[in-house]
C-alpha cells in the first residue's frame, strides 16, 4: 500500500538512521580500520624491522667472512710448520756431524792418552746408518786399522782412549768398543816401522734417543 504524506514539508518527520544499524557501521569501520593498521604495521613496519636487522647482520657476517677465511688459512700454515718442524726436529736427533767425529778421531790417533802419540794409521773408514734401527743396529762405524809398534798392549791402549770420555768426546755417539784383536805382521826392515799389528776398528751407533738424553746430561752438567 502506498502512503502519501500531504503534511507540509517544515511538519514532516525527518527520516533518520537507526542507532542500532549506526553503532554497527561504526564498529566495523572501527574494527576494518584496526585492521586495515595492523596489516600495514605488519606489512611496512615489521618487514622494514627485519630488513634493516638482515642488512646489519648481512654487514657483519660480510666483515667476518675475510677474518674466518684468513683463520682457516693461518690454521692450515700451523698445521703445515708444524709437521716441518716435527720433521725437521726428527731429522736434527738422527743427525750425526760425521766431521766432527773424524775430527775426534784424528785427534785421538795423534794426542793418544798421557800425551803420548798413537802410531796408528787406517786402510779405509766406512760408516753406515739405519735410521729405523733394524733389529736394535742403528749404524756402524768400521776400519781397517794398523798399530805401529811390536807391543800389542798399543792397540789395547788405542781402545781405552778411544772410550775414554775425559780424553775426546768422540765416544758419545757410539756404543763401547769391543775387546781388542789383531794379527801381528810380519816384520819388514824396509818399512818404518818395521813391524805393525793389524786391527779391526768396529763401532756400533747409539740410537738417537740415546745420543740425545747423553746430550740433556752433559748440557746439565
Amino acid at each position: 500500500m502506498i502512503r502519501i504524506n500531504l503534511l507540509p514539508e517544515e511538519y514532516r518527520r525527518r527520516a533518520r538512521t537507526p542507532i542500532k544499524l549506526m553503532a554497527a557501521m561504526s564498529l566495523a569501520v572501527a574494527i576494518n580500520s584496526s585492521l586495515l593498521a595492523y596489516w600495514g604495521w605488519m606489512t611496512f613496519g615489521i618487514a622494514a624491522e627485519i630488513r634493516t636487522e638482515r642488512n646489519v647482520l648481512q654487514l657483519e657476517m660480510d666483515g667476518l667472512t675475510p677474518q674466518v677465511s684468513y683463520h682457516n688459512d693461518l690454521g692450515g700454515e700451523m698445521k703445515f710448520h708444524a709437521l716441518r718442524e716435527s720433521t725437521l726436529a726428527e731429522i736434527n736427533m738422527n743427525r750425526i756431524l760425521w766431521t766432527q767425529k773424524f775430527d775426534e778421531l784424528v785427534d785421538l790417533v795423534n794426542l793418544g792418552g798421557d800425551g803420548v802419540r798413537h802410531y796408528i794409521w787406517f786402510d779405509d773408514l766406512t760408516v753406515k746408518q739405519e735410521p729405523g734401527g733394524r733389529n736394535g743396529n742403528f749404524g756402524t762405524l768400521k776400519a781397517s786399522g794398523h798399530s805401529g809398534s811390536p807391543k800389542w798392549d798399543q792397540v789395547a791402549n788405542f781402545l781405552e782412549d778411544v772410550e775414554d770420555k775425559s780424553i775426546s768426546n768422540f765416544i758419545d755417539t757410539f756404543s763401547a768398543p769391543a775387546s781388542p784383536e789383531g794379527t801381528q805382521n810380519p816384520k819388514d826392515e824396509d818399512l818404518v816401522p818395521s813391524e805393525v799389528w793389524s786391527f779391526p776398528l768396529s763401532l756400533k751407533l747409539k740410537s738417537a734417543e740415546d745420543r740425545q738424553a747423553m746430550k740433556r746430561e752433559e748440557e746439565s752438567k
